[in-house]
């Protein structure tokens, strides 16, 4: 008998069946291999594998680590950058004032937000946050596809400590889980020393900038991350390898102890503060009249070491 020929319908069909086995060939698949019985496992099979492995990298949590500056945030996020797979975004806040305070447009040629910014229209901040949350989702992708977890610094500098009130507006992890699974951490240190190294590096972007407004702001933070895991900087520089492993367990990351030899070798933005290659213990700021007198008389600032467990200082 002659053959039969086939349908158009059923060479179309045909066409995308052996072109679904040879995407299957060249992919990845955790297991072509039913180990039970040794026997290939079948294309539905393979299917499944393909859409399982698929959902964990689409559940993949964008990880977010809060401080604020001069609290240590710096090295702690060195470490982090140091540890197996990781990808680390420095200085995060789509929303921050900062890169706007100049009267003067900036030369920012592959920053979009920025570029919207400056643009003679006026936006408003959801383009911004569209904006943000697109390019986020793109790197997100990107980095599932090659096994980096995400790891993003918040900047929470831009939120709570700039201008002459702390604005209502989302903050990062918010942003953030409007589109993506976030896992968040906060780190500290003793507000004392935080404060002196702001006056410091002449940082006090806020108004009025004392002692007593500096602590009110950074209650909010704390209460905007209540249901955060909180790490102190001097457990830190005291115990490295313990903290690190316990924060990697906040964040879900994977835990290695080669940190403290690599940590050194990474730039990133805002490396304003200690600089070496050991971590260790630093002595605080001289303490002047005038913060001492303030301290003693800041309300806030007695509210604050009794929620992060420091000492008054004398």
């Amino acid at each position: 008998m002659p053959k039969r020929q086939q349908t158009p319908n059923a060479q179309r069909l045909a066409a995308i069946v052996d072109e679904a086995l040879g995407l299957l060939e060249h992919s990845r698949v955790p297991s072509t291999t039913d180990f039970a019985s040794g026997t290939p496992a079948t294309l539905l099979e393979q299917c499944r594998e393909l859409c399982a492995e698929y959902e964990a990298k689409s559940e993949e949590p964008v990880r977010i680590i809060h401080h604020l500056a001069c609290t240590g945030g710096t090295l702690i996020t060195k470490c982090l950058c140091a540890m197996p797979n990781t990808q680390v975004l420095s200085e995060v806040d789509p929303l921050s004032p900062l890169p706007t305070k100049s009267s003067k447009p900036s030369f920012a040629p592959s920053d979009m937000i920025t570029l919207v910014r400056q643009s003679h229209k006026q936006i408003d901040q959801n383009l911004i946050i569209d904006l943000f949350t697109s390019n986020l989702a793109i790197i997100r992708k990107k980095a599932a596809e090659s096994g980096q977890r995400l790891i993003l610094r918040d900047h929470a500098h831009s939120h709570f400590h700039t201008g002459d009130s702390i604005p209502v507006r989302p903050d990062l992890r918010s942003i953030v889980n409007q589109e993506f699974p976030a896992l968040s951490a906060v780190t500290v240190r003793h507000p004392l020393d935080s404060y002196l190294s702001l006056k410091h590096n002449n940082w006090l972007h806020f108004s009025p900038p004392t002692l007593e407004e500096y602590c009110r702001r950074y209650l909010v933070f704390l209460d905007t991350y209540e249901d955060v895991s909180v790490f102190k900087y001097e457990d830190f520089t005291k115990e490295p390898k313990m903290v690190m492993c316990n924060l990697c367990k906040a964040l879900e990351l994977p835990y290695s102890d080669d940190f403290v030899d690599l940590f050194s070798v990474f730039r990133l933005a805002g490396d304003s503060g200690r600089k070496g290659e050991v971590i260790d213990s630093r002595p605080p700021r001289p303490l002047d009249r005038g913060t001492l007198e303030a301290s003693q008389n800041s309300a806030s600032y007695k509210i604050l070491l009794e929620w992060l467990g420091y000492n008054f200082r004398t």
